[in-house]
């Protein structure tokens, strides 16, 4: 295995929100093995491959901003860690390991970004942008936490102020 990539870290337990309103927990297998840069291109494969079949290296590099030496030497990387298939010159598709640490990178980013809109009012923009960022950073006990506040503030049902809602989301926190 390639260095910067896996390593057999236990599994962590993580909350995350992603076009619900419930919490859902999950396994995450620690992505700390993967730089921040090669979990932002798994993510974008995950996200350009949802479509079905598999990604043109040219889409890949252009959702990434890159050139195509850049996001070739990326996908190797992701190959030679398992993540990733490609025939030479052919479309790239996520392995079945690949599609699982994906899917749990694209849940936390969007458990960041809904964070940064929906609670914050950031605009998508800069949500995308922020979310990019911080997604790589934060831990378990953090995203469960945030998960914990974004469900139950998006779904406040008070008739009661601002403050009474953040009020009320503290012994759910507590909880997490």
């Amino acid at each position: 295995m390639s260095e910067g990539f896996f390593c057999p870290n236990p599994p962590l337990r993580i909350s995350y929100i992603l076009h619900t309103t419930t919490v859902d927990t999950i396994v995450y297998r620690s992505a700390a093995g993967l730089t921040p840069a090669r979990e932002n291109y798994l993510r974008a494969l995950y996200q350009l491959s949802r479509s079905g079949g598999g990604v043109r290296l040219t889409d890949l590099a252009h959702a990434q901003g890159v050139r195509l030496p850049t996001a070739r030497h990326a996908v190797d990387c992701l190959r030679d860690a398992g993540l990733v298939l490609q025939e030479s010159y052919g479309r790239i598709t996520l392995t079945e390991n690949g599609r699982g640490v994906a899917r749990r990178l694209f849940d936390r980013f969007e458990l960041t970004r809904r964070f940064l809109v929906e609670v914050l009012g950031v605009s998508e923009s800069a949500a995308e942008r922020e979310a990019c960022n911080m997604e790589h950073h934060l831990d378990e006990d953090t995203l469960n936490r945030i998960a914990t506040f974004v469900t139950h503030v998006t779904n406040y049902g008070g008739d009661g102020s601002l403050r009474d809602c953040l009020l009320s989301v503290r012994p759910g926190l507590a909880e997490s």
